[in-house]
C-alpha cells in the first residue's frame, strides 16, 4: 500500500510552527526599523526607511517522556528599503534563508522578495508575491506578528489556534504584552513570554525580540508538548537590487515537494518490533496498519493472551485498535471492555480509546454508558462517564446521544462531581451553559469542578467570579487560582476589582494567599 505524505521537513514546519501558521489570506502584520539612511529618501517618500534583521527559529514536539518527535530550526535574514515601483510600501527581501528538519537541510530559495507596509510600528498589506501559502516562508507574516507593538491601543492577530487580543506595556526599555481577548479554535494549553527590547541610544528601534512558547496538547490517550522559541535581532543592512515586484513573481516557489513513501507492511515477522516503535513514534498510520493486522488475525481470547504476553505493550496494542477505524475494530474494543478477566488498569485504557474513537457508533456509546452505570467500580464508572463526554468531539453523530444522557446526570447525586467534568470534556457550548447553576452547589465536589471547568474560559468569568465573592471557601479559592494560572486570558479591571475587595475583607490566610496570586498575575 502506498500513500502520499510530505516530507519531514514540511511535517516539522506544520507541526512545529502550528501557532504561527496561518490560513492562505495574508493578515496584517507589524514591524519596526532600526537604521535609517538619507539615500533615496527624498525621491522616494518621507515615510521610508531602511533596515535589516536576523531571524531564528527553533521548534520541536515532545513526547509525553520528554523525547523529540520532530524539531527544526528555520533562519533567514530581511531586509527592508524603499523602491518607487513600491508604491507605499516598502520593497524587502529575505536572503541566507536556511531550514533543518530533522537534522535533514531542506530546499530553500536564495533570496525571496515582497512588499510590505510600514506605519506607528506595525507592518500591514503584506504581499508575498504569489507565494503559495503551504510554502513554510509564509511563516513570515506571523514573525512580523510577533514583532509588532502598539502602546496607544490594543492589537489584534489571528493564527491557527484562533484570535487573540494583546495590551502592550513600555517598561523603561522594555515591552511586554499581555492577553486581554481571546477565541480559541483548539483545545490546548499555551503558556508563552514575549518581550522587546528596544535600543535606549535609537528612540523606537527593536534591539532584540524574544519570544517562547509552550503548548500541551492531549490527542488519543497521549500528551505532547510543543515547544517554539523565535529571536529576532537587527544587523546590518545590506542593499538588494530591485526586481519587478510582479504579484506571480513567487508563484514559481514551490513548497517541499511530496513524496512517495512505502506504508510499512505488518507481518507475523515485524509485528512485535512495529508495535514496539509505535510506543516511542506514535505514528497514527503505522498504528492503523498495526491494528488491522491484528483484527485480521487474533481473536478476543488470542488478543487477551498478547495482553497477558506483553503487559508493556498494552496501550500501544489499544491504540491500535482506535486507529482502525472500522466497525470491527470498535466492536472489538467493547467486547474487551466487558471482559472481566482483564485488569481494571487495562479497561481504563480500553474505556478512553472507546471515547475517542472517530465516528463510533451506538456500539461505543451503549458501552460505556454500561461501565459508567456500574456503581462496583467508582474509578472505572467515573472515567467511562467523562469519556462519554469526550465521545462528543470525537464523533459528532453520538453528540446528541451524549448531551442527552450528561444531562440526565445532573440529577445524579453520586454521579454530578463527575458528570460536570464530563460536561466540559464534550466542548458542547449547550452543554457547558448549564454549568453555571452549580457555582454554589453545597456539594464542595461539585463546586470546585465547576470552577475548574469554567475558570479556563474567558467568557464565564463574572459569573465565576460572583460565585467567589459570595462564598470565598477555600477550596473555591483555590481550585480558581490553579486554574486561572493557566488560561489564556486576564481578568476584567472590574473582576480584579472585586477580588481586591474580597482579599481586603478576609483574615483567612490561605484564601489571601490564593487571592494575592491570582490579582499579581
Amino acid at each position: 500500500m502506498k500513500k502520499i505524505t510530505l516530507t519531514c521537513a514540511v511535517a516539522a514546519l506544520l507541526i512545529g510552527f502550528i501557532i504561527l501558521n496561518v490560513s492562505e489570506d495574508e493578515k496584517e502584520v507589524s514591524a519596526q526599523p532600526t537604521a535609517t539612511a538619507p539615500k533615496q529618501r527624498d525621491t522616494i517618500s518621507a515615510n521610508t526607511y531602511f533596515f535589516a534583521y536576523q531571524v531564528d527559529i527553533h521548534s520541536a514536539v515532545l513526547t509525553e517522556q520528554g523525547s523529540a518527535m520532530t524539531f527544526s530550526e528555520f533562519s533567514w535574514q530581511m531586509s527592508f528599503q524603499p523602491h518607487a515601483s513600491a508604491s507605499t510600501k516598502s520593497a524587502a527581501m529575505l536572503s541566507n534563508i536556511q531550514f533543518v528538519a530533522d537534522n535533514k537541510v531542506q530546499a530553500m530559495p536564495d533570496q525571496l522578495p515582497f512588499l510590505v507596509k510600514y506605519k506607528n510600528h506595525q507592518f500591514s498589506e503584506l504581499d508575498m508575491l504569489g507565494l503559495s501559502s503551504q510554502h513554510p516562508l509564509s511563516v513570515l507574516s506571523k514573525v512580523l506578528d510577533l514583532m509588532s507593538y502598539s502602546l496607544d491601543e490594543p492589537l489584534t492577530f489571528e493564527d491557527a489556534l484562533g484570535v487573540k487580543t494583546f495590551q502592550y506595556v513600555q517598561r523603561q526599555n522594555m515591552i511586554e504584552r499581555s492577553i486581554t481577548q481571546q477565541k480559541k479554535s483548539a483545545d490546548n494549553e499555551e503558556l508563552e513570554q514575549w518581550q522587546i527590547t528596544l535600543d535606549a541610544d535609537k528612540p523606537g528601534t527593536i534591539q532584540a525580540l524574544d519570544y517562547n512558547n509552550k503548548q500541551i496538547w492531549r490527542r488519543d490517550d497521549q500528551q505532547y508538548e510543543v515547544v517554539q522559541s523565535v529571536t529576532v535581532k537587527p544587523i546590518k543592512h545590506t542593499p538588494f537590487e530591485p526586481t519587478d515586484w510582479l504579484a506571480s513573481h513567487n508563484q514559481h516557489v514551490l513548497p517541499p515537494t511530496a513524496q512517495v513513501q512505502e506504508v510499512v507492511k505488518v507481518t507475523n515477522k515485524n509485528f512485535l518490533e512495529h508495535v514496539q516503535s509505535l510506543k516511542t513514534n506514535l505514528d497514527p498510520m503505522l498504528a492503523k496498519e498495526i491494528g488491522l493486522f491484528i483484527l485480521e488475525n487474533f481473536d478476543q481470547s488470542a488478543l487477551k493472551r498478547l495482553f497477558e504476553e506483553h503487559e508493556g505493550s498494552t496501550s500501544a496494542f489499544i491504540y491500535s485498535l482506535q486507529k482502525a477505524q472500522t466497525m470491527q475494530a470498535e466492536q472489538m474494543l467493547s467486547d474487551l471492555l466487558t471482559d472481566t478477566d482483564l485488569s481494571q488498569q487495562v479497561q481504563q485504557k480500553l474505556v478512553m480509546a472507546l471515547g475517542r474513537f472517530e465516528n463510533a457508533s451506538e456500539v461505543g456509546f451503549a458501552s460505556l454508558r454500561s461501565v459508567a452505570e456500574q456503581q462496583s467500580t467508582p474509578a472505572l464508572s467515573d472515567m467511562a462517564l467523562l469519556s462519554i463526554g469526550t465521545m462528543s468531539k470525537f464523533s459528532p453523530g453520538q453528540s446528541r446521544q451524549v448531551a442527552n444522557y450528561l444531562t440526565d446526570q445532573l440529577t445524579n447525586s453520586e454521579q454530578l462531581p463527575t458528570a460536570v467534568l464530563a460536561m466540559a470534556n464534550s466542548k458542547n457550548p449547550q452543554l457547558i451553559a448549564k454549568l453555571p447553576a452549580y457555582l454554589q452547589h453545597s456539594n464542595m465536589q461539585v463546586r470546585k469542578n465547576v470552577i475548574k471547568s469554567l475558570a479556563r474560559m474567558a467568557d464565564y468569568q463574572d459569573q465565576v467570579v460572583s460565585s467567589l465573592v459570595a462564598s470565598p471557601q477555600v477550596g473555591a479559592i483555590d481550585a480558581f487560582s490553579r486554574v486561572y494560572q493557566q488560561a489564556n486570558y486576564k481578568l476584567s479591571a472590574l473582576n480584579l476589582d472585586r477580588l481586591e475587595h474580597l482579599y481586603q475583607s478576609e483574615s483567612n490566610p490561605v484564601v489571601k494567599k490564593r487571592l494575592s496570586t491570582i490579582m499579581n498575575m
